[in-house]
């Protein structure tokens, strides 16, 4: 029976939204159906860059929503590897995933150097296709997941991609840049959970809400949009209750009265006309940035990667000079620079070159070495270099620098440890939480951003060394030669950042009492529990089938 009078106010959406959201969703669907629609999977991955930093309401409030962008921006991948069409889908999955990468590393042809800016470009489109195929793989395993568990693929399918997301941590060609988790970040009494799971765990409840989104949307048609949406609904509300745990987290660690001053020396030196005159500048400028911060009486002042670019533990007079203005000061000084020693016997070089990190104490005696040792690949070393020496003779513009063979805690003061991780090192999770087991309490990050132009890259490199800090439970001091310079609490708060590009002195505080984290006890446990479910999901039918073609049966 239809109304007679005019629909009561409360009767609106449930008469109007819900079909309208359902004939919207059903001429989209028949309009991508229709034909060979390539480049709506490639619109649709452009789309992805702004579910990451810069686009969180700590770079603008305007953006204050972008985050939660992370929990749709993938349906348009899963639709395309829904298609009935398997060769379509591969094609659409690998094009969403093309776009969706170089939308994470457009920042890379910011990086003009010499002569080589062609090889940048190609290495861009090369890369953006290299991590295209994950995605690709993963769209393929949600199809898989999909036909052969439609009942149980929503919370089967995030451990896939958690699976699909940590293989991209390992081996020479390892490069784990933004993660979805890492878009939760800005969002810190969420982001709370990686203190438990790491980011692997904030990853996987973006999937799950991702699922249960799409789940509801394919159940529109048949249901009330209460019913197709409700489990999203619960699931959001328990995103909101675990959150409340989360503040309880933050507000214990802001009670730590512990703490040091960190001066963070952010020179902001040009990289890109690099000559010999400009060492006595930056030797100059870090001598008045160091006379800077004294008044401040810091307990540890910190420069940029490759800030004094040259060997420096083979230049006695520049040595010198750098140790008096260090006891000059009062505070010990963590710095990078380049250091070299001879090659052993047997080896395609004479001499070994590294990215070193060094600590000089606060007497400006005693001085400390790091070699870093995730090098970036082929910036800085050739890929498979130590199982093909072969390549050490290809020469396509990379640095030829060896990979150290230790880690370093150094040991500043009595109750301070620092952790040096070197630009990229603080990209991988369980590398940092090694060193946080070992002993740390502070996480020291120097860097050299400055090739990245004002781009989207220092934002989002910025946010992966916070999340750091949140899983192990302890502060990071990070100077980066152009910014983002920051110091940021056990909790991953922001207690100081720098802009881009200026050159200046931050002081922070920080506590250093550290809080003990399930993450760095445990390290890539969830990765683990999500690798038994995967495996299970995807040899479980297989073996099925080969018992019933032993038996004789069939599959239903």
């Amino acid at each position: 029976m239809q109304p007679s009078g005019p629909l009561r106010p409360s009767a609106g959406p449930a008469l109007y939204f819900h079909p309208m959201l359902r004939d919207a969703i059903r001429r989209l669907s028949a309009y991508y159906a229709s034909g060979n629609r390539w480049w709506v999977p490639l619109a649709c991955g452009a789309f992805y860059l702004f579910a990451l930093p810069p686009f969180n309401h700590e770079y603008h409030p305007a953006f204050f929503l972008f985050p939660f962008l992370s929990f749709i921006v993938l349906l348009p991948l899963f639709a395309a590897a829904a298609q009935k069409n398997r060769r379509q889908a591969l094609l659409h999955s690998f094009l969403f995933g093309f776009a969706a990468s170089l939308g994470q590393f457009y920042w890379l042809v910011f990086d003009r150097v010499a002569g080589l800016w062609i090889y940048v470009i190609v290495g861009l489109f090369l890369i953006a296709g290299a991590v295209g195929l994950f995605y690709c793989a993963a769209a393929m395993l949600f199809r898989f997941t999909l036909h052969r568990f439609p009942a149980a693929y929503v919370g089967i399918f995030p451990a896939i991609w958690v699976i699909v997301d940590y293989s991209r941590t390992l081996g020479d060609l390892a490069f784990p840049w933004s993660f979805l988790g890492y878009s939760l970040t800005p969002i810190l009494p969420l982001a709370q959970v990686a203190s438990i799971t790491g980011v692997w765990g904030l990853t996987y409840l973006i999937l799950l809400g991702t699922m249960l989104l799409r789940q509801g949307l394919s159940r529109l048609g048949e249901n009330s949009a209460w019913k197709a949406f409700r489990p999203a609904l619960f699931f959001f509300a328990a995103l909101a209750a675990l959150s409340l745990w989360g503040w309880h987290r933050m507000e214990r660690i802001e009670r730590d009265s512990s703490g040091i001053t960190v001066s963070l020396l952010q020179p902001n030196i040009d990289q890109f006309h690099w000559d010999n005159s400009m060492l006595d500048t930056a030797f100059a400028l870090t001598a008045s940035m160091i006379a800077a911060a004294a008044p401040q009486k810091p307990d540890l002042m910190i420069l940029p990667e490759s800030a004094l670019l040259c060997y420096i533990t083979h230049e006695s007079e520049r040595i010198t000079q750098l140790q008096a203005n260090v006891r000059g000061a009062g505070a010990p000084l963590i710095f990078g620079a380049l250091d070299w020693e001879r090659s052993r016997e047997a080896s395609a070089y004479r001499y070994y070159i590294y990215n070193a990190a060094f600590l000089i104490d606060a007497g400006g005696r005693d001085l400390q070495a790091y070699h870093k040792i995730h090098l970036v690949p082929f910036s800085e070393a050739m890929p498979f270099e130590a199982s093909f020496p072969i390549l050490s003779r290809v020469n396509i513009g990379d640095a030829g620098f060896r990979r150290g063979d230790r880690d370093a805690v150094f040991s500043i003061a009595p109750g301070l440890r620092a952790a040096p991780l070197i630009c990229y090192e603080g990209i991988f999770p369980d590398f940092v939480r090694k060193r946080v087991h070992s002993g740390a309490n502070l996480l020291v990050n120097i860097t050299n951003d400055g090739w990245f132009g004002k781009s989207s890259g220092p934002y989002q490199h910025a946010v992966m060394e916070r999340m750091r800090a949140i899983e192990n439970g302890v502060p990071l001091a990070r100077s980066a030669n152009s910014g983002i310079s920051m110091a940021v609490n056990a909790d991953g708060r922001v207690l100081g950042g720098t802009r881009l590009y200026q050159r200046t002195t931050l002081t922070s505080r920080v506590g250093i009492t550290p809080f003990p984290t399930l993450y760095t006890r445990f390290g890539d446990w969830f990765p683990l529990v999500c690798g038994v479910i995967s495996a299970i999901a995807i040899l479980l039918p297989v073996l099925l089938r080969n018992r019933c073609v032993r038996s004789g049966k069939d599959i239903i």
